[in-house]
C-alpha cells in the first residue's frame, strides 16, 4: 500500500507532550505499509516542522522534520522472535495499528536534546540576572585568562605565593 498523506497531529501533539511541543505544521507522510507473513512493515518518510521551547530561554524555535520511520508490527510475542534486536518491533494491540500515534511519538524522539534559537546558537540575547549570566564557552575562557592577569602592583605578592607553595 501507498501512502501518500497530509496530516494535522497539531491537537494530539500538544495535548500528549505540552511541555515538549508548542505548535505543529501539516505533516507530510509519504512511504509504504505492506505485509510478510502477516507482519505489517511501515516505511514512512516524516516532514513538517514543529515549535518547541529553546532550552535555554523557553523562547519558541521551529524546528524542521525530515526523517524515516522503519518499524515492523506483528500479532503475537513469538512473531516478534523472528526479527533481530536491533529492529522496531512492536505488538499490535486490538488488531489495530495507529500511524497517528506511532507519528507523533517518532516526532517527539526527533527532538533535540540542545535546542536553541538562531540568536542564541550565535551567542546573543545570553539571559542574565541579578549578579549572574550565561557566558559563551568562548567568554567563560576569555575571562579566566583576564582573571589570570596579575596588576603590575601586585606582582610582587603573587611571586610570594609561588615560593610558599614550593615549601610544602
Amino acid at each position: 500500500m501507498q501512502i501518500n498523506e497530509l496530516i494535522d497531529l497539531k491537537d494530539t501533539l500538544r495535548t500528549r507532550f505540552p511541555d515538549e511541543i508548542l505548535d505543529a505544521s501539516q505533516i507530510q507522510l509519504t512511504g509504504t505499509a505492506f505485509t510478510n507473513k502477516g507482519d505489517v512493515i511501515l516505511d514512512l518518510r516524516v516532514n513538517g516542522t514543529v515549535t518547541v521551547p529553546s532550552t535555554r530561554s523557553l523562547e519558541p524555535v521551529e524546528l524542521p522534520l525530515d526523517f524515516m520511520i522503519d518499524e515492523i508490527y506483528v500479532l503475537t510475542q513469538a512473531a516478534e522472535e523472528r526479527y533481530d534486536e536491533t529492529e522496531a518491533v512492536f505488538i499490535v494491540e486490538n488488531g489495530v495499528i495507529d500511524v497517528n500515534n506511532t507519528v507523533a511519538e517518532n516526532i517527539v524522539l526527533q527532538i533535540p536534546m540542545s535546542v536553541l534559537s538562531s540568536d542564541e546558537a550565535a551567542g546573543k540575547n545570553m539571559p542574565k540576572g541579578n549578579d549572574w549570566e550565561v557566558l559563551s564557552a568562548e567568554e567563560f575562557e576569555q575571562r579566566k585568562e583576564d582573571n589570570k592577569k596579575v596588576d603590575p602592583r601586585l606582582a610582587k605578592l603573587s611571586e610570594l605565593f609561588n615560593d610558599e607553595d614550593n615549601d610544602d
